[in-house]
């Protein structure tokens, strides 16, 4: 129980940032700011739209991990246990990771504008 409340406030703090960061200085991505390259979540809000929106297509051009991120919060806040759910987490992962390293190429070449 302490976990999650733990991992609920630094959520929020994150979030008050962030806000801070966007409203204040015009910073929309600390990592993009900083290190000159799109971070890994970077995409997550438009894909999220897309996805409501339900244009999977467009979804998976801003961020595929947006069709993991509900599992991975259950997984965090329903103390997920057993080797099936660990699989899953280091496959989700691992697509995450791949799916940063192809942006990351894309927008260095000049292909993707990630703002």
């Amino acid at each position: 129980m302490i976990k999650k409340f733990g991992l609920l406030l630094l959520m929020a703090i994150y979030f008050l940032i962030a806000y801070t960061l966007l409203e204040y200085y015009d910073i929309t991505c600390v990592f993009l700011e900083f290190l000159k390259i799109p971070c890994p979540g970077c995409g997550m809000t438009r894909a999220l739209v897309s996805l409501l929106n339900m244009d999977f297509v467009e979804a998976v051009k801003h961020n595929v991990v947006v069709f993991f991120m509900p599992y991975v919060f259950a997984y965090i806040f329903f103390d997920f246990k057993g080797r099936v759910h660990n699989v899953l987490l280091g496959l989700i992962g691992i697509i995450a990771g791949v799916n940063w390293l192809i942006k990351i190429i894309l927008f260095l070449g000049g292909y993707v504008n990630v703002l």
